[in-house]
């Protein structure tokens, strides 16, 4: 980071554990010195039973005026804000806060609009269509806000969440049917046949060996994929969907897509919009080397020629 820290530059924070591999660092700060913003954003290693503690401390110091949230801190926020976004209140979970002018603290959640912004980037259909959402922590139930949120015809028509832990996506299928127009189920299998969109939202693909979190094979041949994860890319599982000839995506896009957002939510609107019409810049900075050419050149969804 060249630019310099004086005693007026604006500190955000990102409180995380682990925080060492965190990629936002490095693509806010290079976003403040590119809009000559005097900020900076340090991570912050903070262990859960810390955390709150942590989070009502750091707010004392005056030129904080805001964080971001790394895992696995995003649940424990709610009940810390004086007032939070729809998305971070029926995802229960949030993944920014800002300090107003009033001195309140204010959260919401951005993963969901990242999705929705990313499929958007490669033109990947899900308005009016059928998605699965396999994993139902944190980020998926985020995910299936965002695309339950704008009704069937902005959003998606039907979501089903499939979870290896018994009960879990049958929560969040829930909480979500009952707060949207939109279909949302929870799933009896990972099996991918009959929907237009498979979300990864679990870790399977982190690890060397990890199983594939579904069969690719059984995928219809019109489906996309979106890999949400950002370490190990592209993972086992993007490289088989696309070796079966699938739009198949790792999930850096995601994160790129909540930038204009965060920069928005701290007001930072000049930057924000120049973001929106460029972040190549970002890209450079987080996709890995072999994948340096999608760039350039995104891999977009192309409908199947119909024989």
């Amino acid at each position: 980071m060249s630019h310099s820290i004086r005693g007026s530059t604006q500190a955000y924070l990102i409180p995380g554990d682990p925080v060492r591999n965190v990629r936002l660092p490095r693509m806010f700060n290079a976003a403040f010195e590119r809009f000559g913003i005097d900020a900076v954003l340090l991570p912050m290693q903070v262990p859960v039973r810390d955390f709150a503690v942590f989070f009502k401390s750091a707010f004392l110091a005056r030129n904080v005026r805001g964080m971001v949230i790394a895992p696995p801190h995003k649940p424990l926020v709610v009940d810390l804000l004086d007032g939070c976004g729809l998305f971070g209140r029926v995802a229960g979970s949030v993944n920014v806060v800002r300090r107003t002018e009033g001195d309140q603290l204010e959260g919401d959640l951005f993963d969901g609009e990242g999705l929705i912004g990313a499929l958007d980037h490669y033109n990947i259909p899900f308005r009016g269509k059928r998605v699965l959402i396999l994993g139902a922590g944190v980020s998926a139930a985020a995910i299936g806000v965002a695309l339950a949120e704008g009704g069937t015809v902005n959003g998606a028509e039907y979501i089903a969440f499939y979870d290896s832990a018994a009960g879990k996506a049958a929560g969040v299928a829930a909480k979500l049917n009952a707060f949207f127009d939109a279909t949302v189920v929870s799933a009896d299998s990972n099996a991918p046949e009959g929907y237009d969109l498979v979300i990864n939202a679990t870790q399977l693909g982190l690890v060397e060996g990890d199983a594939l979190p579904l069969d690719v094979s059984r995928m219809d041949g019109h489906a996309a994929l979106f890999d949400i994860l950002l370490r190990n890319q592209p993972t086992p599982l993007v490289q088989a969907a696309r070796a079966r000839g699938l739009n198949a995506q790792a999930g850096f896009e995601m994160l790129i897509q909540q930038m204009p957002h965060y920069f928005r939510y701290f007001g930072h609107l000049d930057a924000a919009a120049a973001m929106q019409a460029d972040a190549d810049f970002l890209r450079e900075i987080i996709y890995p080397p072999a994948m340096h050419a999608e760039i350039a050149q995104p891999l977009r969804y192309h409908s199947p020629s119909v024989a």
